[in-house]
């Protein structure tokens, strides 16, 4: 039956015109406001080091080894990979998780952790450990460039003289590597977790008690006074505390003058009671949530953005990812995921955080970044890269900048707090200028949604080396894939030394540069999210896109093999008619309809 419009039959000829109108509907326009000053001024600025890693204690020597000459040679190749692409800034690692909070130090314990409890609550396995750790710890950082370390200390038993003497000797045995101490893990769940069992509700005040009892143990450490190193961080809360109330009880007037940093820690949902889920991939979607998310305890951290900036105490989300106490399986592992965690992470340092440590535990965990091989730790064995590790990569080199960035959220669609919207958009400023240095551009849709055409303006150039963009994507072939997930050409899928190789599928989209000096359109497929790099590419970008890549693999669906980078064609040229941008299709359309009447 032939098709029918308001003015009638269309003729056989609008078969060309529905293909026509396909392919525009399936690269929508969307037009990009970017703010030619930048409205941040008085924000947090980041780095390139912004996401860290978080490592449960109690499965460290998975990670770093039993001793310093048997840290695993794929773990530091994960830790130079974000070293060097984060402007070789020291990689934030970050030790601790409930079973920092339940552990003991043991000074002349030989081997590096042993677990205490055989009947341990699974999300909560408590070990011995001793100065073996510090050592390790130590050889990490000298392999991998250089780390700054989060350590945590125990409140749960605040008169504990175990507390000070591992902070004098983790000090001591660190130096500058020991970023801070986080005093505490979760205070705001002991009552719930049976941690003040003679206390029918720990409170606030009680909490304030806590810490002033340990203050004194640190004065007078083996290794000296460490807390006049003000290097101590808190109030690690994760769900019951309202920060605003806490910081007005006196608690940050109290110790304002020895905190390094204000941490904190969330995750979106609660998964330690499996089968009462609250969210499902699709939340992971919709960059509103993000927006909703990065809001919690936003009256406490605007007490804090009030600050002066000369005094004001960077705020840490020392551990998160997408949901606790493990993750979920088709969730966590997915890449959609993956895509949220760059979209929750910049969101984090729009509301004035400075860093944030994505949580990793022991092996078969589904949020984990990468996870070692079977068998006991430090085995031989190829590790697993995990679609949150592909966080990472888009992050440190959209932060790249000698200045620091400020990172500003351009409510791209009204996306801020339209849930329907499956697209969002930053603009990454130079700290101290005006100058816009990256773009990141993010299509959440499905692989049947389409493209998105990002269309941008030629003011975002302004201040730049010349007027082209560089482009780089991270990509897979749907929400849902775990393993077939690229950044540029460059793939960790198959790579058991940590090492990344060459991509090859009808999804990986290569790197492009495109000339923006009348504007220019950048067209994200979906799934995948887009960094534009101003005025071209980074120098430790474009090394980073090829130089540390092994062997190609193929992913399935295509033979490319190729490891074109830094490509000086147009987008149009590179993919073909279909991304010849919204003007021409239009034309195509309007002529098809000329014909057509």
């Amino acid at each position: 039956m032939p098709a029918r419009h308001p003015c009638g039959v269309l003729p056989k000829f609008s078969g060309l015109l529905a293909t026509v109108l396909l392919a525009t509907s399936a690269f929508a326009a969307v037009t990009v406001t970017v703010p030619t000053t930048n409205p941040a001024t008085d924000s947090t600025a980041v780095y390139s080091n912004f996401l860290g890693v978080s490592l449960e204690l109690s499965f460290i020597n998975y990670y770093f080894g039993n001793d310093s000459n048997t840290v695993p040679q794929p773990f530091i190749e994960y830790m130079t990979a974000l070293h060097q692409r984060g402007s070789n800034q020291p990689v934030r690692l970050r030790l601790g998780g409930n079973s920092m909070d339940s552990s003991t130090y043991v000074p002349d314990q030989q081997q590096i952790i042993q677990f205490t409890d055989p009947n341990a609550d699974f999300d909560d396995q408590p070990v011995t450990y001793g100065e073996q750790l510090f050592e390790v710890m130590n050889a990490v950082s000298d392999k991998i460039g250089g780390a700054k370390y989060l350590i945590g200390l125990s409140l749960r038993t605040p008169n504990s003289t175990n507390v000070p003497l591992l902070a004098g000797d983790a000090q001591h045995a660190l130096g500058d590597k020991l970023d801070a101490f986080l005093l505490g893990n979760e205070p705001d769940l002991y009552t719930g977790h049976g941690q003040r069992p003679n206390l029918a509700n720990y409170t606030t005040d009680d909490y304030i008690g806590d810490y002033w009892q340990v203050f004194g143990g640190l004065n007078h450490t083996a290794q000296g006074d460490v807390l006049s190193l003000d290097k101590i961080a808190g109030p690690t809360i994760c769900c019951a505390w309202d920060l605003a109330s806490l910081l007005q009880s006196g608690w940050l007037s109290a110790f304002s003058s020895y905190l390094d940093y204000i941490t904190l820690q969330h995750y979106p949902q609660n998964n330690c009671n499996p089968g009462h889920n609250q969210y499902q991939l699709d939340y992971y979607l919709h960059h509103s949530n993000a927006v909703d998310l990065a809001k919690w305890q936003d009256n406490g951290l605007n007490i804090i953005r009030q600050e002066p900036a000369a005094t004001r105490k960077p705020i840490l989300m020392d551990e998160f990812s997408s949901a606790s106490c493990g993750g979920l399986p088709g969730i966590s592992d997915t890449f959609g995921v993956a895509m949220w965690g760059v979209d929750y992470g910049l969101q984090l340092a729009v509301v004035g955080y400075s860093g944030a440590y994505l949580h990793t535990r022991e092996r078969g965990i589904s949020y984990n970044l990468f996870d070692p091989p079977e068998g006991g730790a430090a085995g031989p064995g190829a590790w697993t890269t995990n679609p949150t590790w592909y966080s990472y990569p888009p992050m440190a080199e959209a932060l790249q900048g000698v200045n620091g960035s400020k990172v500003v959220d351009l409510n791209v669609q009204n996306s801020n707090s339209d849930a329907s919207q499956t697209v969002a958009g930053y603009a990454i400023y130079d700290a101290t200028s005006n100058n816009v240095h990256h773009l990141v551009l993010l299509n959440f849709a499905n692989a049947t949604g389409g493209a998105v055409d990002f269309t941008l303006p030629a003011t975002v150039t302004n201040g730049a080396p010349n007027t082209n963009v560089a482009v780089r994507y991270l990509t897979a072939p749907s929400v849902n894939e775990k393993f077939n997930i690229a950044w540029g050409n460059l793939t960790w899928n198959g790579a058991g030394d940590g090492k990344p190789v060459t991509a090859s599928g009808a999804w990986v989209k290569e790197d492009q540069t495109i000339p923006c000096a009348q504007g220019c359109t950048v067209s994200v497929p979906g799934p995948a999210l887009a960094v534009v790099y101003v005025g071209g590419f980074d120098v430790l970008s474009a090394t980073n896109s090829s130089s540390s890549a092994s062997n190609s693999t193929s992913a399935g669906g295509s033979d490319k093999t190729g490891t074109t980078t830094n490509n000086t064609q147009s987008d149009a040229a590179i993919v073909g008619a279909p991304t010849m941008g919204m003007a021409a299709l239009l034309s195509v359309v309007a002529m098809a309809f000329a014909l057509a009447f």
